[in-house]
């Protein structure tokens, strides 16, 4: 089953001895059904002469062909240049008419009514499924210059003039291809997932892209995934195809992992995922605080502790007492090393205020919030955070930054916002 639905307008049925959009889309498709829309003021000619049914009555005899019309009358409809009305509007009518039909090919006039309603139906039939949009040029391929005295209008003339109806008359139907607009809105939604670091659904998006974009956009689309993902080893077989090396100021091992752990941070933070940031804590502080310990007290792990058959470092009181450090009440062989007794051996061993204190100010943030969020259910949000530590989520992230600057790493204003850079080169590629 084909059916039609046409908004009525100015030019419709028949106008300067041409049809009009919704006779002319009868003519060659010859569709089941017809629903047309009239607003208020094309109900009062439709009311003066019945003269958009009476066209196509015209129109199924001279052709042998047969269909089924259904006048839709929107009396209320007065304000016919508003678009958010249509939008609604139209939606409720073409989902009930595919609920009821249920049409093999559904159609919609795009050519006839105001420009609200052409725009509203070319929207829809972009974003559902199986929905043609027909539109119907003039004659001559321009405006139309003339329009017909709708009060006096006289359809058995009008239909004697009507060119349309000579053999081998011009199909000025055409399906109306706006992927290039939909394919821009889609970009556009991309971009607002680029900006808020969604890069899987950037990626999403980019597969409904009715023209693909370049090779180069999705490698670099998938390479920010998996850097976002920490999968380094993935990463750094990529970054030389991608030609992307300014994305990646720190490439040595080490310290390209914990650099690129605290940006995976910093996104989370960016995102408002206050439970995840506060639970990567832990792993970073204590990647940066065994740096620190080697730097500001010459100690290595081998020189505190040994490892357990799980290879985790545990502390050898022996050991302790060579270092000169004095063991906690609960500390044992056994005992994990872990951020917390770095920074207890530190406070022994470290004469550097400025690291302790901002080693004390990170433990008190694990101790507060990040153990809590790991092991309990809890509700973690900007507020919970400030109450419990004092410190705002963004000073926290700065206290990491900087302590990783007192564990070596080089890590400049600038790089601390390379996502953003990254997400301008994507957009720039797209």
């Amino acid at each position: 089953m084909k059916v039609l639905f046409s908004a009525i307008g100015s030019t419709d049925p028949i106008s300067n001895c041409a049809d009009g959009g919704m006779l002319h889309i009868c003519r060659v498709y010859h569709p089941d059904k017809i629903y047309l829309y009239l607003s208020k003021e094309m109900c009062k000619y439709h009311d003066m002469d019945d003269r958009y049914c009476k066209a196509v009555r015209l129109l199924e005899e001279e052709m042998e062909w047969q269909c089924e019309i259904e006048v839709i009358r929107d009396e209320t409809m007065e304000n016919v240049q508003i678009f958010d009305a249509f939008i609604i509007s139209f939606e409720k009518i073409i989902s009930a008419i595919r609920e009821k039909d249920q049409p093999e090919q559904l159609y919609l006039n795009v050519s006839s009514g105001t420009p609200a309603m052409k725009c509203s139906l070319q929207i829809i039939s972009m974003l559902w499924n199986n929905i043609q949009a027909i539109q119907v040029s003039t004659p001559q391929k321009s405006s139309n210059k003339y329009h017909e005295d709708k009060d006096s209008y006289d359809l058995a003339v009008q239909w004697e003039c009507n060119e349309d109806r000579k053999e081998g008359f011009e199909n000025r139907c055409s399906v109306s291809d706006a992927k290039y607009l939909l394919d821009r809105i889609r970009k556009e939604n991309i971009h607002k997932y680029l900006e808020v670091y969604d890069y899987e659904a950037a990626k999403m998006m980019a597969n409904t892209l009715s023209v693909q974009p370049s090779k180069q956009f999705l490698d670099c689309l998938n390479l920010a995934i998996e850097r976002n993902r920490l999968n380094l080893k993935f990463v750094n077989g990529m970054r030389g195809k991608c030609q992307v090396s300014d994305w990646f100021p720190i490439v040595q091992d080490r310290e390209m992992k914990e650099y690129e752990y605290m940006l995976s941070m910093q996104t989370k933070l960016w995102k408002r995922q206050y439970m995840d940031f506060i639970r990567d804590i832990t792993p970073i502080f204590f990647s940066l605080s065994e740096k620190v310990l080697k730097k500001y007290c010459k100690l290595r792990f081998e020189d505190i502790g040994k490892k357990n058959r799980e290879g985790v470092f545990c502390l050898s009181l022996d050991k302790l007492r060579t270092q000169k450090i004095k063991p906690q009440e609960r500390w044992g062989n056994h005992t994990n090393i872990s951020s917390f007794v770095i920074f207890k051996i530190m406070e022994q061993k470290c004469k550097e205020e400025r690291v302790l204190e901002l080693m004390k100010n990170i433990r008190t943030v694990e101790r507060e919030v990040r153990n809590l969020a790991a092991h309990e259910i809890v509700g973690v949000t900007k507020g919970w955070i400030k109450n419990r530590t004092k410190f705002e989520p963004e000073q926290i992230m700065d206290m990491l930054f900087t302590f990783g600057k007192y564990a070596g790493l080089d890590i400049s204003a600038e790089d601390r916002k390379i996502y953003n850079t990254m997400n301008e080169h994507l957009w720039e590629l797209l």
